[in-house]
């Protein structure tokens, strides 16, 4: 994320109070030790602070407290596999590392999870907000990076899972499909997260954005054709839906899982595309050569 993206506020962007319920301070009691009749003054304190040097929908509209990893479809299995598997998870473009925490409190373990932002700024306003950045530091957590960064990236081992909230719809068509092929290198099983979505899919301008600069948004079905397009049907779009609630018009989230085949589905693909093509050119060759006869 830039600068220069944060430098309109656009009003309808912005809520003055915090969502706060009873899961919400449940989690910051158990997990930071605030208790409700703190936490209103100090999410609003953290947020103010990053707000005033980024306004992004995710800190205006308290998004960072949805803690969307959970609702995903694949949250289980990932869980289970953390647990019984030692599986690892890589939180990219993690901003406030929210979906970090709510693995560590459903029981992950920290050496089992990284989170990237390009801003450690975000980073560091993470450590304020759910007041563990000793721990955080010890296990070395986090640690901010270019995805388009290719010396980073290089530095990064591959994890089981990677999710990315609010990450991929950032950039325009083209942009994403080197963001995914990226992602890919980074992943063994599936990629999991949440994006911007529409019904239309197309390329719209970025609201609260000056440079111009444009992001795509997908329907299900254009989020599954560019990543069979970008991985040559490698990875493939398990599941991709809209949230029924609408964010603005026809603006709505996409929930997604994009799982890679497994070796023995790949070999099997393959086999039946050489039969295929070795059926045709049996066909040809057969042709030809009652056309030559005649």
């Amino acid at each position: 994320m830039s600068v220069e993206e944060s430098k309109e506020k656009p009003w309808n962007f912005y809520k003055e109070e915090p969502p706060i319920d009873t899961n919400i301070e449940r989690f910051f009691l158990t997990y930071a030790s605030i208790s409700p009749s703190k936490l209103r003054e100090h999410l609003f304190t953290v947020r103010q602070c990053a707000w005033q040097r980024y306004n992004y929908p995710c800190l205006g509209l308290w998004t960072f407290l949805d803690f969307s990893i959970c609702r995903n479809p694949i949250y289980k299995e990932i869980l289970s596999r953390c647990k019984n598997e030692n599986a690892t998870v890589i939180d990219f473009g993690c901003c406030l590392g929210q979906d970090v925490r709510q693995l560590v409190s459903d029981g992950v373990s920290l050496d089992q999870i990284r989170g990237f932002d390009i801003d450690p700024f975000f980073i560091q306003q993470g450590y304020e907000l759910f007041c563990d950045e000793k721990q955080m530091k010890e296990k070395q957590v986090f640690r901010s990076g270019d995805i388009f960064d290719e010396q980073f990236l290089e530095t990064i081992q591959p994890a089981d899972y990677v999710h990315v909230g609010s990450f991929i719809h950032l950039f325009d068509l083209e942009k994403q499909k080197e963001v995914c092929r990226r992602l890919t290198r980074l992943c063994k099983c599936a990629i999991l997260g949440r994006q911007v979505g529409s019904t239309v899919p197309g390329e719209y301008s970025r609201r609260g954005v000056c440079d111009g600069s444009k992001m795509m948004r997908h329907s299900p079905e254009s989020f599954a054709q560019m990543w069979n397009e970008v991985t040559d049907g490698v990875w493939q779009v398990e599941s991709a839906q809209l949230e029924e609630r609408h964010l603005m018009n026809d603006v709505q989230r996409l929930i997604f899982v994009v799982r890679k085949k497994s070796s023995e589905t790949l070999c099997s693909s393959r086999l039946k595309q050489i039969q295929y093509i070795s059926i045709r050119l049996f066909c040809f060759l057969s042709l030809k050569y009652h056309l030559v006869c005649l």
